[in-house]
């Protein structure tokens, strides 16, 4: 069945109808202006108020639905500004998975319908640009080794343990590259 000219002129008038419909709706609003005051989006909408209230998920996520910008962003801003959000106690699945699998530094899934590559380029750009969450490890150490990361510590221009471990991996790393071998 072929559609004429006037009938797909109908139905994209209808669907821009309701586009425009769906950013009248005040969560869009309160969504697309609080990404605007974090200067994470721009916008030329009218009626647009930057702000700086944390927002509902559930509202950010429905906002996402109208603007896909918003869906782009919102699995980096939950893991480095997830202070833009009001976020439920019990988060949706589909949310948890991909938190966890940006934290943790595991291969990212899909998030309602924006596959990974759209999403992950953000991760680096929201908060503090160009770093990546840091990547929750835990380690069982002996007493004598936390002994002697303290001791590192207070001997090292490092500010915590964790530092100590970076440095000890850094120059583990340089004296084993295979330049070094050779």
């Amino acid at each position: 069945m072929t559609r004429t000219r006037n009938e797909l002129q109908a139905a994209a008038r209808k669907r821009h109808q309701a586009l425009r419909r769906k950013q009248r709706d005040p969560r869009f609003k309160k969504v697309v202006g609080r990404f605007v005051a974090a200067d994470l989006l721009t916008t030329n909408l009218d009626g647009i108020r930057p702000h700086d209230k944390p927002v509902p998920l559930d509202d950010a996520l429905w906002a996402g639905t109208v603007e896909p910008r918003i869906m782009e962003l919102l699995p980096a801003v939950l893991v480095k500004k997830p202070g833009l959000l009001r976020l439920p106690k019990d988060l949706p699945e589909d949310v948890a998975a991909v938190m966890h699998a940006i934290r943790h530094g595991k291969a990212a899934p899909g998030f309602r319908g924006v596959p990974p590559e759209r999403y992950l380029p953000w991760v680096t750009e929201v908060g503090r640009k160009g770093k990546s969450p840091s990547v929750l490890k835990s380690f069982r150490f002996k007493h004598e080794d936390v002994l002697r990361l303290s001791r590192l510590r207070r001997n090292l221009p490092a500010r915590s343990d964790t530092e100590v471990i970076r440095m000890a991996l850094e120059l583990l790393e340089s004296s084993s590259s295979p330049a070094s071998v050779a």
